[in-house]
């Protein structure tokens, strides 16, 4: 690992994991939306995004081989193309630009999420069918957004799939094997390009303990939570690291 980090920053990590995973075992969803951005604080972004695309990876294995029937695989091949294309786009941007200005791109990202997190459940809600030729941008969006950030492109493709008006388990369980799908093409891209090496295994296999923790914080708070309440604290929380990270330098 070439950024050895102070026990402080390896504490702030440990918690940054926790927390999004804590989040994610909660609601289902946002772990790296909540990570990432706290991550950033103390790792480059090189080091982050990468790190998160593979325990997003492997969170996103479980779901799908525990109910991989459900998996709407037609739906979810339409996907590919557009997906590609925009993490072939991904990579060349994430290792040309900035790494200062990358950061707060997704300092302005995170600020757009969290004001729809604050104030989604005020605005009108009404599915709408997707034009066919509007699918194979919405990937390549989807596709570029994951691969800068290391994911957080979850909205993007439930756009496309909740036009489909597919069954709950279908969707999530779909949304599930395109995120596990992208996350292994983003991180073989990651590899290739050099942006992530074999000794930084380490730090993953490390970062496996915090997550661990969070999903069983989670898991027991998932029923004790009010949900109005904890959308609030999550959409203050956003607020709070996506402005922070507007000042990086």
């Amino acid at each position: 690992m070439t950024w050895p980090l102070s026990p402080a920053a390896t504490a702030w990590c440990a918690f940054a994991l926790a927390a999004g995973y804590s989040v994610r075992a909660v609601s289902g969803f946002g772990a790296g939306v909540i990570a990432t951005p706290l991550l950033t604080f103390v790792m480059p972004m090189s080091v982050t995004v990468p790190l998160i695309t593979v325990i997003g990876g492997v969170a996103s294995l479980r779901q799908v081989l525990r109910d991989w029937r459900e998996v709407e695989w037609r739906r979810l091949a339409i996907l590919v193309p557009g997906s590609l294309a925009g993490i072939a786009i991904g990579l060349y941007v994430f290792k040309t630009i900035d790494q200062a200005l990358l950061a707060r791109a997704l300092g302005v990202y995170i600020l757009l999420y969290a004001a729809y997190s604050l104030l989604g459940e005020k605005l009108p809600h009404r599915t709408m069918a997707m034009p066919r030729w509007l699918v194979h941008p919405v990937a390549a969006l989807g596709g570029f957004v994951a691969t800068i950030f290391g994911g957080l492109a979850g909205a993007i493709y439930a756009t496309y799939l909740d036009a489909l008006r597919l069954s709950k388990g279908a969707f999530r369980v779909t949304m599930s094997a395109m995120l596990l799908l992208l996350a292994a093409l983003r991180s073989i891209g990651y590899f290739a390009t050099g942006v992530f090496r074999l000794e930084d295994f380490a730090l993953i296999i490390a970062s496996l303990v915090p997550v661990a923790i969070g999903t069983i914080v989670g898991d027991r708070l998932h029923d004790r939570l009010d949900p109005k309440a904890f959308r609030r604290v999550i959409g203050l929380l956003l607020v709070a690291s996506g402005t922070g990270l507007l000042f990086i330098r």
